[in-house]
């Protein structure tokens, strides 16, 4: 089990792990100050996406965050485990995580001038069960993009392990011209709707930070 932020100021009340191997994910409940575990789920992925297929992708997302989530949740019954997926989704086209930088760039000249939506869903599991589950859209409009611009900007980013092959939370903001939703959610996970239900289920406390001297 990998510990994240042992100084965090966000101390929850039960243990919390993340069911992802997203560096996203990870960073985004670190950069909230949250004290968590990073369990990564075996699951298959692949194999429940071609089951799922024929579902919206809405409830893809959400389908494949509670496998990930409840494969952990069996392991650690006692701790509230967070699941997560996301989906870049063009014309009923899933753009997967690139891999090398040949298929971001190819990614990115399909993506050029075009409107795409993040589908992202999480769900949160403690013995085995669900207790919540929230998913969200963001739709996006991409500039006309010349070849240069795509080159130059895979080169600086190198956004191989990104979905839709760029990151939003640095350079890749500069490749939109319109974005109707939530940042976090386009990074992978919907933060502000987790944080609140964490909150609303006594996980972590309603202040902002800790009292160093309890």
């Amino acid at each position: 089990m990998n510990r994240s932020l042992e100084d965090s100021s966000i101390k929850p009340k039960i243990p919390i792990i993340l069911a992802s191997g997203s560096e996203s994910r990870k960073l985004m409940l670190e950069e909230f100050g949250l004290e968590f575990d990073v369990v990564i789920s075996d699951v298959d992925e692949d194999d429940l996406k071609e089951k799922i297929s024929k579902e919206s992708f809405q409830q893809q997302v959400i389908y494949l965050a509670k496998a990930k989530a409840q494969e952990v949740s069996f392991q650690y019954p006692n701790a509230i485990v967070i699941g997560g997926d996301q989906m870049c989704v063009l014309d009923d086209v899933i753009f997967n995580k690139p891999g090398d930088k040949t298929k971001a760039i190819s990614n990115l000249q399909l993506l050029s001038g075009k409107k795409h939506f993040q589908n992202s869903g999480v769900c949160l599991f403690q013995n085995n069960k669900c207790l919540w589950e929230y998913s969200e859209i963001v739709e996006m409009q991409m500039r006309d993009l010349s070849e240069e611009e795509i080159v130059e900007y895979v080169e600086l980013e190198n956004p191989i392990h990104a979905a839709g092959a760029y990151k939003y939370e640095s350079l890749g903001r500069n490749l939109f011209s319109y974005v109707s939703g939530s940042a976090f959610t386009i990074r992978g996970m919907p933060l502000i709707p987790l944080l609140n239900q964490l909150r609303e289920l006594d996980i972590i406390n309603t202040k902002p930070f800790r009292d160093e001297n309890n």
